[in-house]
């Protein structure tokens, strides 16, 4: 994982962006590339971008998306999955009407 901050990823030129109400919107596709990794879960918004003088629609997310779909916890989607032992976060939103009667 690159260690990156907005500032990096303005400067670069490889990276297509646009400023759009006072917040910059930077490309998932090209974001995609430089990270290295898949970005399908950030929250996108299409802007035109313009490049040698035309104009393409590109989807784009602002530096927040992007930061806080990269730091997410790796299985986070797992945590409320079905555990045989699980965690006690997830045992105390189990209530006894929910539990399996035996």
């Amino acid at each position: 994982m690159k260690k990156i901050t907005e500032a990096l990823i303005r400067k670069d030129m490889s990276i297509r962006k646009i400023q759009y109400d006072r917040e910059w919107f930077y490309s998932v596709f090209d974001m995609e590339d430089y990270l290295g990794e898949e970005l399908s879960g950030v929250e996108t918004v299409t802007l035109p971008i313009v490049v040698d003088g035309e104009t393409y629609n590109e989807k784009c997310a602002t530096w927040e998306d992007i930061e806080r779909y990269h730091h997410r916890e790796p299985l986070g989607d797992f945590k409320t999955s079905v555990f045989r032992n699980p965690p006690a976060e997830v045992k105390k939103a189990v209530t006894k009407s929910t539990r399996k009667k035996k």
